[in-house]
């Protein structure tokens, strides 16, 4: 069934980002009414579809006040990545020695797994509240250094969103070709994956998932829209400035060893690990709420690893995509009242860390 057909009550959002508009078809037999989206889906003003039963419509008044963006957060988020990537740079030229590089490298490569954080709020227009400006930012600071484009994800991301689970989900499709994605494993059988994403053995794979999204691919007609004039613009002046920086400077074994490297290898096991967590990559049912996961409480260890920017709050982010990421937690309170939430399926405390935590649930099949 079409998610677009699911039992419940979705809110959508009007032509200003705080008014609420109520789509509904006529209940059928006595039922809840069904669920009317709109066409085409637009993930800043159209909340997600679920077929739990709860009362979506007591929640308006709470979203509308979550659902503000804050300018000034946006880009103090941006700016102490960079920060951070800086000093760890400066760190490695300064001292010099292999495990300071090693360090270095480690670091950078949890603020590159931030940016990619980034550029999935500003595919939801979160950055920012001009969305020129928040595309800009985002692509500039976020996308680019990544080797991929605000635009390109968003064309992806939105599918996700509309058809999570189904052959329609590119999220899915990728899982569904490569079983590394697939959990639960055994203990030994994630160490593996883990392991292989640590020294690059996933890397091909992991660069065809990123060329849909990246300005080359949708150049080719591989993914996203082809880039509009601005992105050609913009991504022209991006790569010749990089280009430029690196020579003058002469950067490029800096850029191979802090930054292609590490985004290909250490970033990867993070964004493993957190993507393997926000879904089972299991066949949909009538209830997202079976298909996405909150964790509630990592630890500072797992918010600077994995789950940066409040991650870890992904099934709050499905039903509300409206929220940004500095509001799910007071989301996730107002939705545990709903019991939605069910310990152990799709609700955690931890990632890592504890015999209730995700990691535990995702390293079980051995018991099953």
């Amino acid at each position: 069934m079409d998610r677009g057909a699911r039992q419940g009550v979705a809110l959508g959002w009007g032509e200003g980002p705080l008014c609420l508009q109520p789509e509904r078809l006529r209940p059928a037999g006595g039922l809840s009414p069904m669920l009317a989206v709109p066409e085409p889906l637009s993930l800043d003003d159209s909340e997600a579809v679920t077929s739990r039963m709860f009362e979506r419509r007591s929640l308006t008044a709470v979203v509308r006040e979550l659902s503000v963006v804050a300018n000034a957060r946006g880009m103090w988020a941006v700016t102490r990545q960079w920060i951070i990537i800086g000093l760890s740079v400066a760190f490695a030229v300064q001292v010099d020695q292999w495990w300071a590089w090693l360090v270095a490298a480690v670091f950078i490569s949890t603020r590159q797994h931030a940016l990619l954080s980034l550029v999935h709020e500003a595919s939801h227009h979160h950055l920012l509240t001009n969305r020129f400006a928040n595309d800009f930012l985002a692509d500039v600071l976020c996308a680019f250094p990544m080797n991929i484009t605000t635009a390109g994800y968003r064309k992806e991301h939105a599918e996700h969103h509309r058809y999570v689970n189904t052959p329609k989900d590119p999220y899915w499709r990728t899982a569904q070709r490569d079983s590394a994605w697939i959990f639960p494993r055994t203990r030994w059988g994630a160490a593996r994956v883990i392991l292989g994403d640590m020294v690059g053995v996933f890397t091909l794979s992991h660069l065809k998932i990123m060329i849909p999204w990246s300005f080359t691919g949708r150049m080719m007609g591989k993914g996203g829209p082809p880039p509009s004039g601005a992105e050609k613009v913009r991504y022209t002046l991006w790569m010749l400035g990089l280009v430029a920086f690196l020579t003058l400077t002469g950067g490029w074994l800096h850029y191979l060893l802090l930054w292609s490297v590490p985004s290909l290898t250490l970033m990867m096991v993070a964004f493993r690990i957190r993507a393997v967590v926000e879904h089972p990559f299991t066949p949909a049912t009538p209830d997202e709420t079976h298909e996405t996961r909150d964790v509630e409480s990592p630890t500072w260890f797992e918010r600077f690893f994995i789950a940066p920017f409040n991650a870890g709050y992904h099934l709050s982010h499905h039903l509300f995509p409206s929220v940004p990421y500095y509001h799910l937690p007071a989301l996730h309170e107002q939705l545990k009242k709903a019991s939605l939430f069910r310990s152990g399926e799709n609700h955690f405390r931890t990632y890592l860390s504890g015999e209730g935590s995700a990691w535990t649930f995702m390293t079980s099949a051995a018991k099953k």
